[in-house]
């Protein structure tokens, strides 16, 4: 009896997280055809190191935007590649391109908040929009947010890409966040609600009115966190600002993060912690209970919980898979091996945080204990 009392918090947690992917499902947290209410400016500020890969992508999908009255400003974060020769070839027929040649870090932050600050002193437009490097829009992507921005009065708008994934490794790690964050948190709630607990933001894409963003200095406040996407958001919410989260789509915006299981493990565990309010208990918890759960509840709990238990985890599954627009059969069938990767990155958190030192886009990052 002890035992049952002890397993059935697991039980409740697992229904929970069904009800909150149902909630995400839906209430369809996803951009559709807004118009802005006027033809604002508005800065594309893009932080780029080593980004040869990706950047000209980038700047081929702004160049076909349906709202056309942006600046381009892409900070080359001391590249050692060719990020900016070919910023600086687009920027020759593209007066709305522009390259800033990056600085040497100064103390006290980390490179890209130092980049994102950096840019947003020379930015002109009436709305900031930080975009990753290796981020791919669609021609309406900026029309479409800016109206989302106005029509709402947001003072951030912020969205999770479409995940491309194209290897093995990567369909098992990047959907870990995902799966995470949609059974956690009602992402609606984010811009319908004034609590910050329900604060969530991606520094992928993150679109801000300028007047508040220069009044607070966002990039400044948090120079040193690694995380600062999820502070920010929180801070927005602390000042009573409105904010918006959404689920980008094949149709807007889409990312391509990780190349191999191994870069994937090692990005995403120096912000794992943030998605359980950087409470390592808790997310150490979490990879114990979703971990031994599924064993514990089918040896000790009678059937009916047996049921609702593995009927809550698979079509909570399913519908985070079917939010993310991949595959839910295949987010059933790899469930072993997802789980199996979110405790290789909760372990590689705590590597990094008891080393106090993690390295990143070959920059050592220091952690707070």
């Amino acid at each position: 009896m002890i035992l049952f009392y002890l397993i059935l918090p697991i039980v409740i947690l697992a229904v929970l997280r069904f009800l909150v992917a149902l909630f995400n499902y839906l209430t369809n947290p996803y951009l559709k055809d807004y118009k802005p209410t006027s033809e604002s400016l508005v800065s594309v500020l893009i932080p780029a190191r080593n980004e040869e890969k990706n950047i000209e992508n980038l700047l081929v999908d702004l160049l076909d935007q349906t709202h056309s009255n942006i600046e381009v400003l892409v900070y080359d974060d001391q590249s050692t590649d060719s990020t900016s020769q070919i910023v600086l070839q687009y920027s020759k027929n593209n007066r709305n391109i522009c390259l800033v040649s990056g600085m040497e870090l100064a103390d006290g932050w980390l490179g890209k908040n130092y980049a994102c600050y950096n840019l947003s002193q020379k930015a002109k437009g009436d709305y900031l929009l930080y975009l990753d490097a290796d981020v791919r829009i669609k021609p309406q992507f900026i029309e479409n947010s800016l109206g989302y921005m106005q029509r709402n009065k947001l003072a951030l708008l912020s969205f999770f890409p479409y995940q491309v994934t194209k290897t093995f490794g990567e369909r098992i790690t990047v959907t870990v966040m995902q799966w995470i964050l949609l059974s956690l948190l009602p992402l609606r709630l984010v811009q319908w609600s004034k609590r910050r607990s329900l604060s969530a933001a991606n520094g992928q894409m993150m679109m801000f009115k300028t007047d508040i963003y220069r009044k607070y200095q966002f990039h400044e406040q948090f120079k040193a966190n690694p995380v600062e996407d999820i502070s920010i958001a929180r801070s927005v919410k602390k000042l009573r600002y409105r904010m918006a989260t959404l689920l980008g789509t094949e149709n807007d915006i889409q990312c391509h993060m990780y190349g191999s299981y191994d870069e994937a493990i090692a990005g995403f565990s120096k912000n794992v912690c943030d998605f359980f309010g950087r409470n390592h208990k808790v997310m150490i918890a979490f990879a114990a209970i979703t971990t031994l759960g599924p064993i514990l509840v089918l040896f000790i709990m009678p059937f009916p919980l047996i049921f609702a238990y593995f009927f809550s985890v698979i079509m909570a599954r399913m519908m985070v898979a079917q939010l993310s627009k991949q595959s839910a059969f295949m987010s059933v069938l790899l469930l072993p091996m997802q789980q199996f990767a979110f405790v290789q990155m909760v372990r590689a958190w705590w590597r990094s945080h008891k080393n106090g030192t993690f390295v990143w886009k070959n920059r050592e990052i220091t952690t707070s204990k």
